[in-house]
Order: C-alpha cells, then structure tokens, then sequence
C-alpha cells in the first residue's frame, strides 16, 4: 500500500487570513479559477508522490538527520504571480521574498536526503510560493488576471519553527490533508 506525501512548512493565521481576503476579493474569478481551500494552503518544499507505507519510517530518519541543525528563520510573503507565464496561467501563487533561500536550502537538502528513496525526483529548480488557485482557463477578459497580479497588501512575515510530513487523499470535492510526522527546526 501507498500513501501520496508532501513535505511543507505552515503558514501563519495572518497570512491565512490574508489568503481567504484575496480570494474573497476575487471570489468574480471563480468560474475561472479552482482556489485552494484556506485550511489547506501551505509552502510545499518537496512532493514526494505514491511511497510505500513501509518506508515512511526511513523517510522520516533520513529527513529527521538531514535538517537536525537547520535554524528557525522567517520568510515573507509579499506579491502574486503565476506559472508558467500570464499568458499561460495555470498556478496563481503568493510571493515569498525575504527567507526564500532558506527555504530553497531546506528543499536542496530534503533532494539530496531523500535521492536513493522510492520518491518523485525533481527536476527544476524550487522556486518558493504559495499556491493560491489554478486556473480553469481565463476565458472572458486578461482583466481578471490583471486584477490579481496587480493586488496589493502588506508583507506578512512567517516564522518556520518546523516542517511536516503531510498526506495528501485526493477527493473529488478536494484534498484532505494529514500531518504524519512533525520535524522541529532549532
């Protein structure tokens, strides 16, 4: 048997509430978008994909030992933005600046922890965001894309005292999400 995993930090209430307002403000964009339920948002740093049961244990040792002397630090969420380009939207994301090497650090890290694991190997470069919607297609105007690359809001700063090992069961009216293991930063 397999469970899907992720590895991600969580976010603050503030930036969660934020979440909710800018969906919220956009709520019109929501024959255009799937937005991510607000209890579901996090910072992915690496998906792991289908891994067998039996070595979610080893998983965890080898993550455990890979970030033992790793720092608590903050990171900052500041802007939106899509991937792959505005012309071709299909992930709406929040921006993080201030910390986002850290967090590229701790995915270099889980990568290289992780590399001999029955575990989906990347293969670009960790870019940090948080993952707001995806785009069903922007069929009425580039308006509505605008409006959203464009929306404003104070930085938020986001302290990472630690990292979770999530389940991911996918359901048709979405995700359910389980932290399996808790890994404690210094």
């Amino acid at each position: 048997m397999d469970k899907r995993l992720f590895i991600a930090a969580n976010i603050s209430e503030q930036t969660r509430s934020l979440i909710r307002a800018i969906q919220s403000d956009l709520h019109f964009m929501k024959n255009d978008i799937r937005f991510v339920s607000p209890q579901n948002i996090h910072l992915t740093l690496k998906f792991l994909g289908d891994v067998p049961v039996k070595q979610i244990s080893q998983i965890v040792t080898k993550i455990e030992s890979s970030i033992s002397s790793f720092q608590n630090f903050t990171y900052i969420c500041d802007g939106t933005g899509v991937f792959p380009n505005p012309n071709r939207p299909r992930v709406l994301w929040l921006g993080i600046t201030d910390g986002s090497e850290n967090l590229k650090k701790l995915s270099e890290l889980l990568n290289i922890a992780l590399n001999n694991m029955p575990v989906q190997q990347e293969d670009k470069e960790y870019r940090s965001h948080i993952t707001l919607g995806r785009a069903k297609g922007f069929k009425e105007s580039r308006l509505k894309l605008n409006e959203f690359l464009n929306y404003q809001f104070e930085k938020i700063a986001n302290p990472v005292t630690e990292l979770v090992l999530f389940e991911s069961i996918l359901r048709p009216k979405g995700a359910i999400y389980t932290p399996l293991h808790r890994f404690k930063l210094k």
